[in-house]
């Protein structure tokens, strides 16, 4: 995905490429032709559309913020479904879905980020893996319910942390 086309927005945070890189590369084993993909905080969508051309099936893009959208929608063309509503609650609008995998990139130092982490459990299939972006300094659980960290990675000031749902 060609960063320099992602906006540059004050309220924006786009995954820099090194980061959006290492996370593709760390869930290429679990991707496959059948895999459905979860991008919560979507923004400019990078990373939903990241595993999507790395091989996923499909992927929903849930974003809470109005601004976001144009460029959200432009970004994911047919390539996915959009639901517009802030996170947690936008979860709703998915029960009885479960996802092979979840990405979320909330914004830095928002309560909603580790609130949503932790009801993810009913959306997430046997196996699936979630994997959060946020500040390293910021209180992220460890292992929770089902899911256990299976991997952590800091860049600078980003950390991401890939956690796997019990099978």
């Amino acid at each position: 995905m060609n960063t320099s086309r992602l906006p540059s927005k004050s309220w924006m945070r786009p995954t820099t490429s090194k980061t959006r890189e290492a996370l593709t590369a760390a869930l290429q084993p679990y991707i496959d032709d059948t895999t459905i993909v979860l991008d919560l905080f979507a923004g400019t969508g990078s990373l939903g559309l990241a595993l999507l051309e790395i091989g996923c099936q499909s992927a929903v893009f849930i974003e809470g913020d109005r601004r976001s959208m144009p460029y959200l929608r432009e970004a994911v063309k047919n390539r996915g479904s959009i639901i517009f509503g802030l996170l947690p609650k936008a979860l709703d609008k998915l029960k009885g879905t479960q996802f092979d995998i979840a990405v979320a990139d909330p914004p830095y130092n928002s309560p909603h980020g580790p609130e949503t982490l932790k009801l993810l459990e009913p959306y997430i299939k046997p196996g699936g893996i979630v994997v959060f972006e946020y500040h390293h300094k910021e209180d992220y659980p460890g292992d929770f319910g089902a899911f256990k960290v299976i991997r952590s990675r800091r860049f600078g000031e980003t950390q991401l942390t890939f956690w796997q749902k019990a099978s």
